[in-house]
């Protein structure tokens, strides 16, 4: 059975039939979250939701010996998806390749790809509006959100593009990414580099959450603070509370202590990791309201 899509990697380690082990996977986390979002996007006309995938989106095979070609089905995994009818009659395929490209293309700076990708998905869309009659004015406003929508996703999925390049230049020169009908994406160390120093810091609203102290990070209004997402690491956080202007305050207390206290705080996500965290107030809202 023909693949619906084929991730190639050539050069390096690809020449004889390896890639590194840890630098595959992560390219296969990577193409994942791509190719799931990009599903989501397109079939549902919306943004997905945080952490939102649906299970077998994609189905790879094994690299057999011999090869360095991976192929991934889609056929299954569409019977799963609410696919628009752009979507449906157009085919799944060839619409992920297209945003596939346009993620590569555009996060790395290849400006021309990108456009073109871009049009291809328009062109394709444009079937569902002359199928359901939209009107001129209607079309354009649609168009117009869809755009914003696309480049908000794209500017979130630079960490999975981080991850899907990883093995160019520590393993393999390049890899070629297709469907059966759109072009090939061929990325090559360059283009991996300019996605590598990429990346959009997502900020969440003001929440109330508990942290256990570690102690100061000195000379700054720092605290080492235990990931709250990953016990047993420690990320800075950063204090824009008045009250740490004044000594002794609950910070200096908490940190000689290191002792838990609860704060209202933003959280700061890089592709789905905590980078971040701004402390703006102690206590819970309904102590300080």
């Amino acid at each position: 059975m023909a693949a619906d899509l084929i991730i190639k990697y050539e050069g390096g380690d690809a020449d004889l039939h390896f890639v590194e082990m840890r630098s595959l996977g992560n390219s296969f986390l990577g193409f994942e979250r791509i190719i799931s979002d990009g599903l989501i996007f397109l079939g549902t006309d919306r943004l997905p939701k945080r952490g939102e995938r649906h299970d077998l989106v994609v189905r790879a095979h094994e690299p057999v010996i011999g090869s360095s070609e991976i192929p991934i089905y889609l056929t299954q995994a569409a019977g799963l998806l609410p696919l628009g009818w752009w979507l449906m009659q157009t085919g799944a395929a060839e619409a992920v390749s297209h945003f596939a490209t346009f993620v590569f293309t555009h996060l790395s700076g290849r400006k021309s790809e990108a456009e073109k990708a871009m049009a291809a998905m328009i062109k394709m869309r444009e079937i569902e509006a002359e199928q359901n009659l939209r009107s001129q004015e209607q079309w354009l406003e649609n168009e117009a959100r869809w755009r914003d929508q696309l480049f908000a996703l794209v500017n979130k999925l630079a960490f999975p593009a981080i991850r899907a390049v990883a093995p160019v230049g520590p393993s393999v020169d390049q890899f070629k990414f297709n469907g059966s009908v759109a072009p090939s994406l061929l990325v090559d160390l360059p283009t991996a580099d300019a996605i590598r120093s990429k990346g959009e810091l997502e900020v969440t609203d003001l929440q109330t959450v508990k942290l256990q102290i570690d102690g100061f990070v000195y000379h700054t209004k720092k605290l080492n603070v235990e990931n709250p997402e990953r016990p047993g690491s420690y990320i800075s956080a950063d204090i824009r509370d008045p009250v740490f202007d004044q000594v002794p305050n609950i910070y200096t207390e908490a940190a000689a202590t290191k002792s838990e206290i609860v704060v209202q705080a933003k959280f700061g996500y890089r592709a789905d990791n905590l980078e971040r965290i701004c402390i703006m107030d102690h206590g819970d809202n309904r102590d300080n309201s």
